[in-house]
């Protein structure tokens, strides 16, 4: 078992892997020693990258800012980021080829390391760092239609529940 430690009030915290979601992963990996290019590396050593990236972030601020990274990349599926939320994110992450490599190596060490209940149950929990285009009301207007007026499409975060719901259980039990 993977497991890390954490500075915090003096206190060691250990940090299991597993218990990291894909996007916390990610973030950690941005944050560490990881090399940008593109290479193959031992699961042993993106574990090691990534225990590296929670030491420096903090657990707390490794999983803000993954939900962020997460609810980034579902308003850009949809096409929805907004101005301010674009450049909080580029703020965070002005590499967009070492961002790459760390989703890519995240997305490998779940595979091979797994994830835990809990992390499973947050693998897909977003959230907006700034002011969201459907401004926290769940709807955002998507289109204008002759006879129908403005048609709106769910906001991929602040409908997240709903949208669950409609696509029904991801794995069966």
């Amino acid at each position: 078992m993977n497991t890390s430690t954490q500075q915090v009030t003096g206190a060691v915290v250990p940090v299991r892997l597993m218990d990291l979601t894909t996007s916390e992963r990610a973030v950690a990996l941005y944050a560490s020693d990881m090399p940008s290019g593109r290479r193959r590396h031992s699961v042993e050593q993106v574990s090691a990258w990534i225990e590296q990236g929670v030491q420096r972030l903090g657990r707390e601020q490794t999983a803000r800012w993954g939900a962020f990274l997460y609810g980034h990349r579902l308003l850009e599926l949809s096409r929805s980021v907004t101005d301010q939320v674009q450049q909080r994110h580029e703020q965070k992450y002005p590499q967009r080829g070492r961002l790459a490599v760390a989703d890519q190596n995240a997305a490998n060490n779940v595979f091979w390391t797994g994830l835990s209940a809990d992390a499973r149950s947050r693998n897909l929990d977003a959230a907006v760092d700034g002011e969201c285009a459907c401004h926290g009301t769940g709807s955002i207007p998507a289109f204008y239609e002759e006879g129908l007026g403005t048609v709106d499409m769910l906001c991929p975060v602040h409908a997240a529940v709903t949208l669950r719901a409609m696509r029904g259980p991801l794995v069966a039990a």
